[in-house]
């Protein structure tokens, strides 16, 4: 009786081992779950890089908007497709 007892006892804590170190690295919380959270924190720290970028190179362009005149021709011009009295246009088109 006492030899089986011991036995469970023995087949209880492996069972436990197993179900705990399942838990330890597959779980909610778990090291692989961490893993996981660290890749898409080091991605949204890529993207808030890039976007600071792309915010610094924005404020660039607004402060030479606003300072050079040739820049708001040239804009007015290219992009917005605006011309002044008596430029003659021309159109090649497809």
């Amino acid at each position: 009786m006492v030899r089986v007892k011991k036995m469970f006892m023995k087949v209880l804590l492996v069972v436990e081992m197993a179900a705990f170190g399942h838990l330890y690295f597959f779980g909610n919380n778990g090291i692989k779950a961490l893993q996981n959270q660290k890749v898409v924190v080091v991605d949204l720290e890529k993207n808030i890089t890039q976007l600071n970028d792309e915010v610094i190179q924005l404020e660039q362009e607004m402060h030479v908007w606003q300072t050079d005149d040739f820049y708001k021709e040239k804009i007015a011009r290219e992009q917005l497709q605006m011309a002044r009295k008596g430029d003659e246009l021309f159109y090649i088109g497809t």
